[in-house]
Protein backbone atom coordinates (compact mmCIF):
# COMPACT_ATOMS: atom_id res chain seq x y z
CA UNK A 1 0.00 0.00 0.00
CA UNK A 2 1.29 3.54 -0.57
CA UNK A 3 1.83 5.51 1.87
CA UNK A 4 0.63 8.75 1.61
CA UNK A 5 2.74 11.82 2.06
CA UNK A 6 0.74 14.64 3.25
CA UNK A 7 -1.71 12.95 5.77
CA UNK A 8 -3.10 14.81 9.17
CA UNK A 9 -4.56 12.57 11.85
CA UNK A 10 -7.99 13.47 13.22
CA UNK A 11 -7.14 15.40 16.45
CA UNK A 12 -4.57 17.43 14.49
CA UNK A 13 -6.79 18.02 12.19
CA UNK A 14 -9.63 19.13 14.93
CA UNK A 15 -7.03 21.31 16.75
CA UNK A 16 -5.91 23.15 13.74
CA UNK A 17 -9.60 23.86 13.12
CA UNK A 18 -10.74 25.28 16.41
CA UNK A 19 -9.21 29.01 15.45
CA UNK A 20 -11.94 30.67 17.65
CA UNK A 21 -13.73 31.04 20.77
CA UNK A 22 -16.92 30.62 19.20
CA UNK A 23 -15.79 26.94 17.73
CA UNK A 24 -14.00 26.05 21.20
CA UNK A 25 -17.46 27.10 22.44
CA UNK A 26 -19.62 24.82 19.87
CA UNK A 27 -17.23 21.68 19.79
CA UNK A 28 -17.77 21.69 23.96
CA UNK A 29 -20.97 22.38 24.03
CA UNK A 30 -21.51 19.27 21.32
CA UNK A 31 -18.91 17.35 23.46
CA UNK A 32 -20.62 18.02 26.84
CA UNK A 33 -24.48 17.06 25.36
CA UNK A 34 -22.85 14.05 23.92
CA UNK A 35 -21.40 13.23 27.16
CA UNK A 36 -25.00 13.91 28.93
CA UNK A 37 -26.63 11.81 26.70
CA UNK A 38 -23.79 8.74 26.64
CA UNK A 39 -22.27 9.01 29.54
CA UNK A 40 -18.93 8.78 28.08
CA UNK A 41 -16.99 10.83 29.77
CA UNK A 42 -13.67 9.81 28.32
CA UNK A 43 -15.06 11.14 24.96
CA UNK A 44 -15.69 14.51 27.08
CA UNK A 45 -12.36 14.97 28.41
CA UNK A 46 -10.59 14.28 25.15
CA UNK A 47 -12.36 16.80 23.35
CA UNK A 48 -11.51 19.11 26.82
CA UNK A 49 -7.86 17.76 25.90
CA UNK A 50 -8.28 18.68 21.96
CA UNK A 51 -9.89 22.46 23.11
CA UNK A 52 -7.08 22.73 25.20
CA UNK A 53 -4.40 22.17 22.72
CA UNK A 54 -6.16 25.05 20.46
CA UNK A 55 -5.01 27.46 22.53
CA UNK A 56 -2.01 26.32 24.04
CA UNK A 57 0.20 23.25 24.94
CA UNK A 58 -0.86 20.77 27.70
CA UNK A 59 2.36 21.66 30.01
CA UNK A 60 2.04 25.55 29.57
CA UNK A 61 -1.51 24.82 30.38
CA UNK A 62 -1.38 22.84 33.78
CA UNK A 63 0.76 25.54 34.97
CA UNK A 64 -1.89 27.93 34.49
CA UNK A 65 -4.35 25.93 36.37
CA UNK A 66 -2.16 25.19 39.12
CA UNK A 67 -1.55 21.13 38.34
CA UNK A 68 1.58 19.17 36.55
CA UNK A 69 1.46 17.91 33.14
CA UNK A 70 1.76 14.39 34.97
CA UNK A 71 -1.61 14.78 36.67
CA UNK A 72 -3.51 16.60 33.68
CA UNK A 73 -2.77 13.76 31.14
CA UNK A 74 -3.62 10.89 33.65
CA UNK A 75 -7.08 12.52 34.05
CA UNK A 76 -6.97 12.27 30.13
CA UNK A 77 -6.11 9.11 30.27
CA UNK A 78 -8.59 8.12 32.74
CA UNK A 79 -6.11 6.86 35.04
CA UNK A 80 -7.59 9.48 37.75
CA UNK A 81 -11.10 10.71 37.88
CA UNK A 82 -11.23 14.45 37.83
CA UNK A 83 -12.94 16.45 40.38
CA UNK A 84 -15.71 18.90 39.48
CA UNK A 85 -13.64 21.83 40.57
CA UNK A 86 -10.68 20.75 38.34
CA UNK A 87 -13.20 20.78 35.45
CA UNK A 88 -14.25 24.42 36.41
CA UNK A 89 -10.73 25.06 36.66
CA UNK A 90 -10.15 24.19 32.87
CA UNK A 91 -13.49 25.74 31.44
CA UNK A 92 -12.56 29.16 33.32
CA UNK A 93 -8.67 28.85 32.12
CA UNK A 94 -10.31 28.31 28.69
CA UNK A 95 -12.35 31.64 29.21
CA UNK A 96 -15.73 29.82 29.44
CA UNK A 97 -18.27 29.25 32.46
CA UNK A 98 -20.13 26.57 33.07
CA UNK A 99 -24.30 27.48 33.34
CA UNK A 100 -27.53 25.38 33.81
CA UNK A 101 -29.79 26.30 30.81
Amino acid sequence: MKELKHTIDLENYIVNDLKTDEDIKLYLNTSLKDYIEDGDFNSFYRALEIAIKSRNSISGFAKKIGMSRTHLYSLFKNEKEPKFSTIVKIFHELGFELEIA
